[in-house]
């Protein structure tokens, strides 16, 4: 009778790797990616799910053909995992780690890196000169991979399955070259009705300022658009038009003079910020604490 038990209880006992799929499928709401991210084909992934959902006789996911969402009972299982599944990858990493150093993963967008990270890695890596990090740049979207502890994002504050802490706000300004301002003569406000306007994606920020800064005439729609803020900016630099930036992350080009602000007090204080995200129930490293707390100090400074 024990033996017949105990075999029944093993043969309940469900591969590491259909949990492995399960997560993945979570973490990045689809097959095809959660397939990349394990190196195996999509259709192997699929039945590695399928078969943890009929061990545990339920439906783990809602599948459609734009999106993977997990099920009530999906979700409960992953709350369940999530927690010992990060903390039996550190126990893997502290094997494999003979260098004594820490890989820390990052996700964040390659305007913030270039003018906060850069600017702030070298005092970290003072304080903890064992860690190695490793940015993955994104824009406009959020991948954050399994390994990724962290992610340094500009949003409204509100990320499905992720917590978010506030790190700061941009206020918003129009700016453009020395050149463009003389040749076009923007010399009051309303001469920005006449101007190229410069987006960064969509008219949506021009938009958002033209309500709190109603100019007559001013064609909010119209103007060259870039997907990246950095690209904006150079196009400004470049006298292709006025473009709308955050005033921080212009600074060194209006210290040097390559932008100018033709009406710098015409400024709003943008409604997205920049946040630090984390997965929900997700226990981090004492390196991404320790990350965070610098940011944040830095920022305060």
């Amino acid at each position: 009778m024990i033996e017949h038990s105990n075999s029944n209880h093993v043969s309940r006992v469900p591969h590491l790797a259909w949990f492995m799929a399960f997560k993945a499928v979570a973490d990045r709401q689809s097959f095809t990616l959660a397939s990349r991210d394990l190196h195996l084909t999509q259709p192997a992934v699929s039945q590695q799910v399928s078969k943890l959902e009929s061990l545990l006789k339920t439906k783990l996911f809602f599948r459609s053909s734009r999106k993977v969402i997990m099920t009530e009972d999906g979700q409960r299982l992953y709350d369940q995992i999530d927690m010992p599944f990060n903390a039996l990858l550190n126990v893997v990493d502290e094997f494999h780690d003979k260098s004594n150093s820490y890989n820390l993963n990052i996700e964040t967008e390659p305007v913030f890196s270039r003018l906060f990270i850069s600017q702030y890695l070298p005092g970290f890596l003072k304080q903890l000169d064992y860690v190695l990090v490793r940015q993955v740049l994104t824009t406009h979207h959020l991948d954050f991979l399994p390994e990724t502890e962290l992610a340094i994002k500009w949003g409204e504050g509100r990320w499905e399955g992720f917590d978010a802490q506030f790190l700061f706000g941009l206020n918003y300004v129009p700016v453009c070259s020395p050149q463009y301002a003389q040749e076009n003569n923007l010399l009051a406000p309303s001469d920005l009705a006449k101007a190229v306007l410069l987006h960064e994606r969509d008219s949506s920020d021009w938009k958002y300022w033209h309500k709190h800064y109603p100019i007559q005439g001013m064609d909010t729609k119209k103007g060259h658009v870039a997907g990246e803020s950095d690209v904006v900016m150079s196009m400004a630099m470049a006298g292709l038009g006025v473009a709308l930036c955050g005033q921080e992350l212009v600074q060194q080009h209006l210290e040097s003079n390559t932008l100018i602000m033709p009406f710098a007090e015409m400024h709003v204080r943008h409604h997205r910020a920049y946040y630090i995200l984390t997965r929900k129930n997700s226990q981090l490293s004492k390196e991404a604490v320790a990350f965070i707390k610098y940011l944040h100090a830095q920022i305060i400074q």
